[in-house]
């Protein structure tokens, strides 16, 4: 595991590891990897998720997006950055680190619920081999899990507006929803929650067509359990990916031998015997 700083073309700078093989185990670099989280998780979290496939020959990059995780050297409420300047300068940074770590192998990108939401806007997204994108849906607040949906009203109408305006960032630590937030983050996120279209109903034509015409395989994997998403977030999600090369596999915890998994549960180190060889290997194996 090797710390990297990563350069946007903005000029910040964003904290991210670099997991690769052991080199006393000869073995041929399978791909590379790039994580993508979901809204709020740090980096840390993927860790052992990275190390694992590190062990089956893949090399991984992970990183902080700009104001979160390691990525973060002062007050949130000094940052003015939304999501879609996370995709166009964090995400493309993240991906130019990956491809330009020459070693012939195919590229991926491991998006975890935000992460798989807005990849075709990511700058030289067409150089990916395969998307996988694991719990991501539109996040529109009237199809939510309803666990959610019946508090998504008073986040979206109430303390998102009054938070952010009377403290320049978003405390979700301490409201137990998300985690402390920029501003311009939460704001943006919230017009996409309130439309039926999420980001490509609200954002510009070019952000639409975007959409309309990434042509990378793309992998959906969803659980049914998931408390954040409904079954039609997610499926509603994969539709705005307009090419046809596409899939989506919904699993039930109790079929993979286990009891829970949840939005956030796939990527805990617990599952490294179950699930992470019989879904993420599976996937990895693709051939261009």
């Amino acid at each position: 595991m090797q710390a990297v700083t990563l350069k946007t073309t903005d000029k910040t700078q964003i904290q991210g590891y670099w997991f690769t093989p052991n080199h006393s185990d000869n073995m041929l670099i399978k791909g590379k990897i790039v994580i993508a989280s979901a809204m709020g998780v740090s980096q840390r979290y993927y860790q052992p998720v990275a190390k694992w496939l590190t062990e089956q020959g893949f090399c991984v990059l992970t990183f902080d997006c700009n104001g979160m995780g390691e990525s973060k050297d002062r007050h949130l409420k000094e940052y003015q950055c939304d999501i879609l300047d996370w995709v166009k300068q964090d995400y493309s940074a993240a991906l130019k680190f990956v491809i330009n770590q020459d070693c012939g192998a195919p590229i991926y990108w491991l998006g975890h619920s935000l992460g798989g939401q807005v990849f075709p806007l990511v700058e030289n997204i067409q150089k990916v081999n395969k998307v996988i994108t694991v719990s991501s849906g539109t996040g529109y607040w009237k199809r939510n899990a309803p666990a959610l949906r019946n508090k998504a009203p008073l986040l979206w109408y109430f303390l998102l507006p009054l938070t952010t305006a009377l403290l320049g960032y978003f405390p979700g630590k301490k409201l137990g929803i998300v985690g402390d937030m920029p501003k311009q983050v939460m704001l943006q996120w919230r017009r996409w929650c309130l439309h039926p279209d999420y980001c490509v109903g609200v954002e510009s034509e070019s952000v639409k067509e975007k959409f309309l015409t990434i042509d990378i395989p793309l992998v959906s994997i969803t659980f049914s359990d998931d408390e954040m998403l409904s079954a039609t977030n997610m499926q509603d999600l994969h539709a705005l990916f307009g090419h046809q090369n596409k899939a989506i596999k919904n699993y039930h915890p109790q079929d993979m031998g286990e009891k829970r998994i949840g939005h956030l549960g796939f990527f805990r180190e617990k599952f490294k015997e179950n699930l992470w060889p019989k879904l993420l290997l599976n996937e990895l194996n693709f051939k261009s």
